[in-house]
């Protein structure tokens, strides 16, 4: 058993938990370490289903009727690119999407990348250059169908103006969030031309069953993409 382990007998069932109260349930079980093993602690329990994130710094007991939060795990070139805008574009919202995240959710997997980068509206422009003078490879900025399918390549940035109301993280701004991946991977024409449409109810009904889902800020945020009754529907056949 690994030293961090043990501290989940200390874990009251059904209790929220910050991340510092969980530092100290880990330092009253195992002292002297550094404060950065009992941080890495935390994330190791995460990562291995001994406790799951239930809303902003809040944690509980891993449970059969705990649904955890949606995390993106971003390809490395996804990451970096993330690094690189949030130095140079920290304030500004944008919010990064690539298709192998999908994976997570499909049959049929998705075996060439493509990253979808939505910044608000006056600064897509802005970041498009950026990228173009950062040796970051293929960028598209608000390609047509037409455009996207003559031009496209493995691990293509697309740029494209992010949609009003957009659902964000309050925690990462700009991570995907759960209930924007599922409204942008129907309604997007470029993002669905990168799988199968058919497959879609079933990515719905996982992501349903395996995280939290905000239902009514989902819906929301399909009502400004004018696909609410549709995707409320899907939803309905579901449950």
């Amino acid at each position: 058993m690994k030293w961090y382990e043990k501290a989940a007998g200390n874990i009251s069932e059904g209790m929220k938990y910050t991340r510092r109260q969980l530092v100290s349930i880990l330092q009253e079980e195992t002292p002297m370490l550094k404060t950065g093993s009992y941080q890495w602690a935390v994330g190791e329990m995460l990562k291995n289903g001994y406790i799951v994130r239930v809303g902003f710094d809040e944690y509980m007991l891993s449970g059969v009727d705990i649904q955890p939060e949606y995390e993106p795990r971003y390809s490395e070139l996804a990451s970096e690119l993330l690094n690189v805008l949030e130095e140079k574009y920290s304030y500004s919202e944008f919010t990064i999407f690539e298709t192998v995240l999908m994976n997570d959710f499909l049959n049929h997997l998705i075996a060439q990348n493509t990253l979808f980068v939505q910044f608000e509206k006056d600064l897509s422009i802005f970041a498009f250059r950026f990228l173009q003078e950062t040796d970051f490879g293929h960028v598209l900025y608000k390609p047509s169908k037409r455009d996207f399918d003559l031009y496209w390549g493995a691990d293509c940035i697309v740029i494209t103006d992010m949609r009003s109301e957009a659902p964000l993280s309050v925690r990462a701004p700009h991570s995907i969030t759960i209930e924007k991946m599922l409204v942008d991977i129907y309604c997007d024409r470029l993002i669905r031309e990168t799988y199968s449409k058919a497959e879609y109810p079933s990515v719905m009904e996982h992501a349903l069953r395996t995280y939290k889902v905000e239902k009514t800020k989902l819906l929301r945020y399909a009502g400004r993409r004018n696909k609410a009754e549709e995707i409320e529907r899907i939803i309905s056949e579901l449950t």
